[in-house]
């Protein structure tokens, strides 16, 4: 078994990262390493070549990229280092699996940190199991977030929930109602107690501009007290989700940046830093 004496500070956070989040690409380890594409592929090399990763090629992928995912015997390291050290073993670690909210929010917010370091910043994310147990422990059990985050920007912090779409489940979806069906069970939570939810935002991104504006129009006529602001799927595509690319219900077809949407005194001092990622402060 590698020894974990053998890993950088740097390798060690990969490993952490792949532990809490699954399948990774080399691009997604530059972006999260804050490091260009070629050192991320060596780094990955390296613990694969150390047995600490797994890697795999999917069959429709034209670019033959590797897809990393850390293997039984690098779980095992983290969880034994974690427990020497004292401190607690995150939950399913090693079992995780990458969510919409992370490749749509996640590694767009920290690519956009990494263009403008010192002026803006994602401080803190939460993976949707760990958005659930910081949900439950505020009494909001029956909310079903994807991720949970913190932007700072110019001085001025935004925490929000994100919630994606899925979209119309099922084969039997007649085609009228491709651009309703399944949209009232992503707000579902929020209508059941109306609970007044301690983020600044509640970012919900729509499968296409149809379903967008359809969940619109469904807060202006039942309004909820949780502050809502949508987008879709292709204008992240398009653009970085710190730019004006949210709705609200309240100012019809006007686009709004993250920091638009934080309310005042919305988030008070944030404290000691946290790595992003989902990371932990008890993982290296």
């Amino acid at each position: 078994m590698a020894d974990g004496r053998e890993l950088s500070p740097r390798r060690w956070r990969i490993l952490s990262f792949l532990a809490l989040h699954g399948w990774a690409t080399t691009s997604d380890i530059a972006v999260v390493a804050g490091v260009l594409r070629l050192t991320a592929h060596r780094d990955l090399t390296g613990l694969h070549t150390m047995g600490l990763v797994g890697r795999e090629r999917s069959a429709e992928d034209r670019a033959h990229a590797w897809w990393y995912r850390i293997t039984e015997e690098g779980t095992e390291l983290l969880d034994r280092d974690l427990v020497l050290s004292g401190r607690p073993v995150p939950l399913r670690l090693g079992q995780r699996d990458w969510g919409a909210a992370h490749y749509l929010l996640f590694l767009p917010l920290l690519e956009a940190s990494r263009q403008d370091p010192g002026r803006c910043g994602l401080f803190q994310w939460l993976t949707t199991l760990d958005t659930s147990v910081w949900l439950r422990e505020r009494g909001l059990a029956h909310l079903r977030a994807d991720g949970y985050g913190v932007w700072l920007e110019d001085g001025q912090c935004l925490r929000f929930l994100v919630h994606v779409d899925p979209g119309p489940v099922g084969d039997a979806i007649a085609e009228r109602e491709q651009c309703t069906a399944g949209l009232g069970s992503i707000l579902a939570g929020y209508r059941r107690t109306d609970p007044l939810v301690p983020v600044g935002a509640v970012l919900v991104i729509a499968r296409d501009a149809a379903r967008e504006a359809n969940l619109l129009a469904d807060l202006v006529g039942r309004p909820l007290r949780a502050p809502i602001a949508v987008t879709t799927v292709d204008l992240l595509h398009q653009n970085w989700p710190h730019e004006q690319v949210w709705q609200v219900p309240s100012t019809g077809a006007t686009r709004h940046r993250l920091l638009d949407l934080t309310l005042p005194a919305e988030c008070p001092p944030v404290g000691r830093p946290r790595p992003v990622g989902g990371t932990p402060d008890d993982l290296k």
